[in-house]
This record gives structure tokens, C-alpha cells and sequence, in this order.
């Protein structure tokens, strides 16, 4: 369902490398228009609980997730071929991945973070959207600033809507911080989780 080759990993590393605040990558297209549609029509019936924290309100799925293709789908994006890619692409070593399936509705969000978890492995993040909202629902990345190791301020540098069929791809690390910003029209639909690198 998921095919990398067709993917230009020179071009990708270099947009990898030079992109800003910190290493990412958006690509588009990742799957054929029925395909997606089949994916979506199957997240439709997958159940999501309702979560609520500190940092963000959204809805989540059980990982893996419980539909057959959904779970398909989620398989393969964290698959040998689609690791290998991400691996060519980042530079750095993926082992293996996961990942859920994620709705924010209205009013929904998730505040500036850092996925960074040095005893979990944690080496890229990904986002690939099934639907879009209307309005609301960006990633949001930030410019850190830091003095000894610590950040001591942000600033917004690049915000990425997502369009359905959009695989968005981005370095995790200490200052790697970033955020979804608020859903206020629609439904923001994705699957999304981490490539490891242990």
C-alpha cells in the first residue's frame, strides 16, 4: 500500500539537512487516491478514547490500532522498506516503529513539547494525515534558544497544515519542540508515532 521507492531520498536528505528550526521533511502524494480512501473509510470505525492532560485534549486509538487495514496501513509506514527510507533520509539508525491513530476535534489541541525520551529511543517523529480541518490543526515548530543546555526561549518558525495524503516527517531531540495547534472548524485525522532507533 506504502511505497517508498518512488520517493527521491537524494532530495529528501538535503530538504532534511537544511530545513528550519530543526530537521524535517514534508511529503506529499504518499499513497494512491483509492488507497486513502480505503484507509480512511476503515479509521472511520476505529475506536478512539477521548484524553485529556496537562499538555493536550485529543482523542487516541489503542496502538496498534484495531481495524484490520488501519492497522495494514500503520504497518507498513513503520515497515523494513519505509524504515530503510527514513533511515537514508535522517542519517541517523531506525530499528523499528510504531504508531496510533489520532483525531483532534474542535477545541482540541496539543500544547509545545519535545518527543525526547533518552530511555525510549525515540529518534524520528511522523505524522501522516488522513483528513484535514478546515481551519485550525497545524504542526507548529519552534526556534529554541538555549544557555547551558537549557532553553531559555521560543519563538514560532514554520507552521504545516495538514492536508490528507501528507507524510511529515521530523527529528526528535531535546529542542525539537513542537506543538498542534488548536482545531477550530472540522477534524484533524492522522496516524502518527516514532522510529526508534534501538
Amino acid at each position: 500500500m506504502i511505497d517508498p521507492s518512488g520517493w527521491n531520498l537524494p532530495a529528501l536528505g538535503r530538504a532534511w539537512r537544511e530545513a528550519q528550526p530543526f530537521p524535517h521533511v514534508v511529503i506529499d502524494q504518499v499513497l494512491l487516491a483509492a488507497d486513502l480512501a480505503r484507509v480512511r473509510e476503515s479509521f472511520a470505525w476505529e475506536p478512539h478514547a477521548h484524553l485529556r492532560g496537562e499538555l493536550y485534549s485529543q482523542m487516541r486509538s489503542a496502538q496498534p490500532p484495531s481495524q484490520p487495514l488501519v492497522q495494514t496501513f500503520c504497518d507498513g509506514l513503520t515497515g523494513p522498506s519505509v524504515r530503510a527510507a527514513v533511515e537514508l533520509l535522517s542519517g541517523k539508525r531506525i530499528a523499528r516503529g510504531d504508531g496510533n491513530g489520532y483525531v483532534y476535534r474542535e477545541g482540541q489541541y496539543l500544547l509545545p513539547h519535545s518527543d525526547h525520551r533518552e530511555s525510549e529511543g525515540r529518534a524520528v517523529a511522523f505524522a501522516f494525515y488522513l483528513a484535514a480541518p478546515e481551519r485550525g490543526g497545524e504542526l507548529e515548530l519552534f526556534d529554541c534558544r538555549t544557555r547551558r543546555g537549557e532553553i531559555i526561549s521560543t519563538r514560532s518558525a514554520r507552521r504545516i497544515r495538514p492536508r490528507a495524503n501528507r507524510l511529515v516527517l521530523f527529528d526528535v531531540g531535546a529542542r525539537t519542540l513542537h506543538a498542534v495547534r488548536e482545531v477550530t472548524r472540522g477534524a484533524r485525522m492522522s496516524i502518527a508515532g516514532w522510529y526508534y532507533g534501538r
